[in-house]
């Protein structure tokens, strides 16, 4: 009798080590599914991206194809030329073939009613204008052929902002702590910036850090170009009232004398409701004070 309970109970263990093994095993099998399930997903949403970046380029190519079928223009160039510092103009010397020329072709640039006739070399046709440093340069371009006009705004001729092109864009930013303790503002940060560079020989000379209380200048550091770029350190404690207005100010001084100035902290003492400055927004004034151009989206306290 104890023979056969003991018989048993060894039928047991081993059925349990079976089931033991044959459970661990379908787990494996289960991870290893999964995992193959998972490999496979990815490997869709892969060809569902590289299908759609394929298709977004093709709708590029063909919307590129169908706009030069759709152009007069062969081929454009614009070149910029030095700045007239008395007048803070710039010429912009456009160049462009049409697709079809002929003795009688007749080519001109239309700037908003100002029309510009382009002087012709072969089946070339150029002409140099003076534009502001702060305006667009977006011309139509007027073909007439014997009497036969057509008309066009082409992008590849076109320049959206001359500023852009000429100016190094800063970016500053004053990241770190601000408070307020009733009668004095308190800020300390890192003061930093990035500079995207163009092709000009315009550079930027001098930073420097203005402080005003309202309209009244408190105090103004110049700021090292290394540190300027690599990190300023701010530490302030500037006494205010309710209701005043702490503005911090970096100005950047550029090769032809212009102040670029990018508001970089705002507080106003009482309120329970500071705004961020907008980093980007910038106004650029004349050695002398006065003011040539401003973001349009500039926000006014």
């Amino acid at each position: 009798l104890d023979g056969g309970i003991e018989l048993k109970k060894k039928g047991l263990y081993i059925l349990i080590a079976v089931l033991t093994v044959s459970q661990f095993i379908s787990i494996l099998k289960i991870n290893n599914l999964q995992r193959q399930i998972e490999y496979t997903s990815n490997q869709m949403n892969n060809l569902d991206n590289n299908i759609r970046n394929d298709m977004n380029s093709i709708y590029n190519n063909v919307d590129d194809m169908l706009n030069r079928k759709a152009s007069l223009i062969e081929t454009s160039t614009i070149e910029i030329g030095t700045i007239n510092l008395d007048s803070l103009t710039v010429p912009i010397t456009f160049n462009l073939t049409p697709k079809e020329v002929s003795e009688y072709t007749i080519v001109t640039l239309d700037f908003n009613g100002e029309l510009f006739p382009m002087n012709k070399n072969d089946t070339t046709f150029s002409i140099t204008v003076s534009r502001s440093i702060f305006a667009d340069a977006l011309p139509k371009i007027v073909i007439n052929e014997n009497g036969i006009k057509k008309t066009m705004d082409d992008k590849q001729i076109g320049i959206l902002s001359i500023k852009d092109e000429i100016f190094p864009a800063i970016y500053p930013r004053l990241l770190g702590q601000a408070s307020f303790n009733g009668n004095t503002y308190i800020r300390k940060g890192n003061l930093s910036a990035d500079v995207k560079e163009v092709e000009t020989d315009i550079k930027y000379t001098e930073m420097r850090l203005a402080i005003k209380v309202d309209d009244k200048l408190i105090s103004e550091e110049t700021i090292p170009n290394e540190e300027f770029y690599s990190g300023y350190e701010v530490d302030e404690k500037i006494p205010l009232s309710n209701g005043q207005i702490c503005t911090m100010t970096v100005i950047a001084i550029d090769s032809i004398g212009l102040e670029h100035h990018y508001t970089v902290d705002t507080w106003v003492a009482g309120s329970d409701s500071q705004r961020e400055p907008l980093f980007e927004n910038e106004y650029i004034y004349s050695g002398d004070g006065k003011l040539l151009w401003k973001s349009e989206d500039t926000r006014l306290y």
